[in-house]
C-alpha cells in the first residue's frame, strides 16, 4: 500500500507523526489482510508521538462513543488519527456529518480528532475534503 520501509515509521513515544504519511504508515500496522470493515484509532500525545492503536468496529454515530471509551483511558492522550477501512467504495456521502458528529463527541471527552482517512476499495480519501476544513498536518511535511 505504502512504499515506506521500517525506518520511515516513527517510533512510538519518540517520534511526532508529522504527516498523513506517517500515520498511515503507523496504521497499516495494525490493518487485517485481507481488508475487512473496520477501524482503527491511532492515539497520540500533546506532541503527536503515538501513545497506542485501538482496533475498532465500523465507525458510527453510535459506536464512537465506545471508541471515545477505550482511548481515554491511555494516559497522555491528546489527540486521534482515525482510519476507516471500507471493503466498498471509500466516500460515503455522510461522512461530512459524521466528522463533524465524531469532532464534537470526541471533544466532549477532552480530546482532539487530529484526523480522519477511508481506505476502501479503489483509494484513499479523508472526509475533511469534502468540507471546508483546513489540512491539519504541517505544510512542510504535506505529503498527499
Amino acid at each position: 500500500m505504502l512504499n515506506a520501509s521500517l525506518l520511515d515509521i516513527p517510533r512510538p513515544f519518540l517520534d511526532p507523526i508529522d504527516s498523513l504519511v506517517e500515520a498511515l504508515g503507523v496504521a497499516c500496522l495494525a490493518i487485517e489482510r485481507p481488508l475487512t470493515p473496520g477501524a482503527l484509532a491511532l492515539v497520540t500525545d500533546a506532541q503527536r508521538r503515538g501513545l497506542g492503536i485501538v482496533r475498532l468496529c465500523e465507525l458510527t454515530a453510535s459506536s464512537i462513543h465506545s471508541v471515545v471509551g477505550q482511548c481515554a483511558h491511555i494516559p497522555d492522550a491528546h489527540s486521534l488519527v482515525l482510519v476507516s477501512i471500507r471493503t466498498s467504495e471509500p466516500i460515503s456521502p455522510v461522512d461530512p456529518e459524521l466528522l463533524q458528529h465524531f469532532s464534537t463527541v470526541i471533544a466532549s471527552a477532552g480530546l482532539s480528532l487530529y484526523d480522519w482517512v477511508v481506505i476502501g476499495r479503489g483509494g484513499i480519501y479523508c472526509p475533511r475534503s469534502l468540507t471546508d476544513i483546513s489540512d491539519p498536518w504541517p505544510a512542510s511535511v504535506s505529503c498527499l
